[in-house]
């Protein structure tokens, strides 16, 4: 990509409310993805795992409790948690708003986020939501 393609594409806003895209599958050639997600609500996702990606957090504002396989840890704003491939994780925020980044890697989270966001709006639950697109994507919903 060029530079001028490089910033056409930067801060994409996503089809899921609070959510920027910083960094595409296509801009990293497939190696990670990058992702802002600004919660103005408390909350978080179902616990799940993703088998064939690392994602990575890193807490800009807000506080949030994340677990990962049993372990539960606060995280503050520049505090950092990595979620191995396989590794069972959830996450939730503790005061409103809170503001992550995520990171992705390798990249292929995109439409999945994407597609959520468009059920999420339709009425689905997240849980509902993550049920159905676990089919085709690599997030599935764990107890």
């Amino acid at each position: 990509m060029d530079r001028e393609e490089l910033a056409a594409n930067r801060g994409t806003a996503m089809r899921r409310p609070g959510w920027t895209l910083l960094a595409s599958g296509a801009m990293t050639h497939g190696g990670f993805e990058l992702f802002q997600e600004v919660r103005p609500a408390l909350g978080g996702p179902p616990a799940h795992i993703h088998r064939e990606r690392d994602e990575a957090f890193f807490v800009l504002e807000g506080r949030y409790v994340f677990v990962r396989d049993q372990e539960e840890v606060e995280l503050l704003p520049g505090e950092f948690i990595f979620v191995p491939r396989g590794t069972r994780h959830t996450f939730r925020t503790l005061v409103e708003p809170s503001r992550t980044l995520i990171i992705v890697a390798p990249a292929g989270l995109e439409s999945f986020f994407n597609q959520m966001g468009v059920r999420l709006e339709a009425g689905a639950t997240a849980l509902e939501a993550m049920t159905e697109l676990s089919a085709t994507h690599d997030s599935h919903p764990v107890d």
